[in-house]
Formats: structure tokens, sequence, C-alpha cells
């Protein structure tokens, strides 16, 4: 592994551990707020903290990777719209473990993106990970309408990560090109759907401090680690990093919030890391072997 890979590395587990956090931070404050109108406070966060650093990082909100960034930003929004909304309706450990189905549908997209035909092993690991979605979700009250909520957000993860991959490999564009209009993106569409959502949209101190929390770790620190490093590892490189977001999600919602996972919840999570992990591997190993050749 070469240094700027070994880098790449370290970065986008920080990355995961922050976003691991934030799954009981933002369970905890929840309640009777509308998970809509939370991302907006979120995103508008970070657009605000980042408009002062704008010259210094090289920032655009209309820059030559304007287009893409709108197109990025557009799955990104589904991604927060579907998890946060679904966090509502579901434990911040099973939502970590459903979104966490991106890695195996990245080990699917992105053979296909390439117009490359997914392997058997890839296609099997998806569905091991989708029979670990069974047990995680049918042990208690069945598959509940934020688990619904929460596989949408990981298909649209899953795409994000894929075109992140695609548009920064070979684009001519700065990849900070790409980062104020996904932002945009983010605060209008949830901007938009505010009021078809149900939920109250006072904020107290204690929302504002997750929103800030968010806005800087797992939101500026995240996407800005996304579009400098993934390229260096490719999208399903970088997924196999991503498996750990449900492990430190699980870990800090039973020290936050006191969760702890059913036998049968258990079987569940381990299949589906197992299905994202193998996947995730055989498509790393492929495109390593086409390298070579």
């Amino acid at each position: 592994m070469s240094k700027i890979e070994s880098k790449a590395y370290v970065n986008l587990l920080l990355v995961v551990v922050f976003w691991g956090l934030t799954f009981p931070m933002q369970k905890d404050i929840l309640h009777g707020l509308s998970p809509v109108f939370y991302n907006v406070v979120r995103f508008s966060f970070a657009i605000l903290l980042l408009i002062p650093l704008k010259k210094r990082l090289g920032l655009s909100f209309f820059g030559s990777g304007f287009k893409k960034g709108v197109v990025l930003g557009l799955f990104l929004s589904g991604g927060y719209v579907f998890q946060t909304w679904g966090l509502v309706f579901t434990s911040a450990s099973k939502s970590a473990f459903i979104t966490a189905l991106y890695v195996a549908i990245v080990a699917i997209l992105s053979p296909l993106i390439e117009r490359k035909i997914p392997t058997a092993v890839q296609i099997s690991s998806l569905a091991i990970s989708l029979i670990g979605l069974y047990f995680l979700t049918s042990p208690e009250g069945g598959f509940n309408f934020g688990d619904f909520l929460t596989t949408i957000c990981a298909l649209s993860f899953s795409l994000h990560v894929v075109l992140i991959s695609h548009f920064t490999k070979s684009s001519g564009d700065k990849e900070m090109d790409l980062l104020l209009p996904q932002f945009m993106v983010v605060v209008l569409v949830n901007l938009l759907l505010t009021p078809f959502v149900e939920g109250s949209i006072f904020i107290d101190y204690r929302i504002l401090l997750v929103a800030l929390f968010t806005a800087v770790f797992a939101t500026i620190f995240a996407v800005v680690v996304q579009l400098k490093y993934q390229r260096y590892l490719g999208s399903v490189g970088a997924s196999l990093i991503y498996v750990g977001e449900p492990a430190f999600a699980l870990l800090f919602a039973m020290i936050i919030l006191g969760e702890s996972p059913s036998r049968m919840e258990i079987v569940g999570l381990s299949l589906m890391t197992l299905g994202m992990v193998a996947g995730g591997t055989v498509s790393l190993i492929r495109k390593e072997r086409e390298a070579r050749e």
C-alpha cells in the first residue's frame, strides 16, 4: 500500500467513526422534530462554515464541476432524507446496519457503471446481505416503515459513492468544485420536503449542538475526505472501510442509548457484515487483477 493509499485509508476510517457516532446522537434529538428540517439546519451550518474558507480551500458554488455536484447532491439528498426520516421509526443500530447495505450494492453497481457484468460471488454476497436484513428486521415488529425508508437511503448512498469515484477518477474538474453544490442541493431538497414530512421545526440548543457537530465532522470533513481520497482506493475499496460504520454505530448506540440487539438481530448483523465484506473483497481482487493485466 502506497503512502497516499495509507493516508486515504486512515482518513476514511476516521470518517466512518464520525458517521457511526451520528446515529445515536441524531436518534436522541429527533423525538418530535421534523427530520428533513433537521437536515436543513445541519447542511446550512455546513455551508455557512465553509463560506469563509472558500478562497483558502478553492471552493466554488458555480465552478466547472457544478453540474456533477448537483447530480451528487440529489443522491446525497436521497440518502439523508430517507436515513434521517427512517431513524424516527427504527433504532439507531438497525438504521446503521440497513444503511450499510450500500456497501453490498456498490459491489453490484460499480461493475455495471464500468460496463462489467457482476460476478456470481458479488450477486451471492448481496443475497446474503438481504437475508441478514430479513433476520435483522423481522424478529421484533417486522420490516417497519423506518426500515423501508432506510433501505431506500442505502440505495441512494450507494449511487453517491459510485458516482464520486466515477466523477473524480478522470475528471479535469477540481474535486472541491463538487462540494458546495452538493450541500446546496441537500438544503433545497429538504426545505421543499419540510411541509410534507411530519414533525416540529422548533430548534433548541441540544439540536443546534448536534447539528453543528454533524455539520463539521460527519458532513464537511467526511465529504471533503471522500472527494480527496476515495479515488485512490476506488468505490469498492472505500466501501470495505465503510463496513465499519454500523459496528461503530452499534457500539455508540449501546453506550449512549442503551440499545442491545437480540440473538436473531445478531444473526442478521453477522450475515449482513459477511455479505458486505465478501462482495467488496471479491470486487477489489477483481479490480486489482484487471489492473495488473
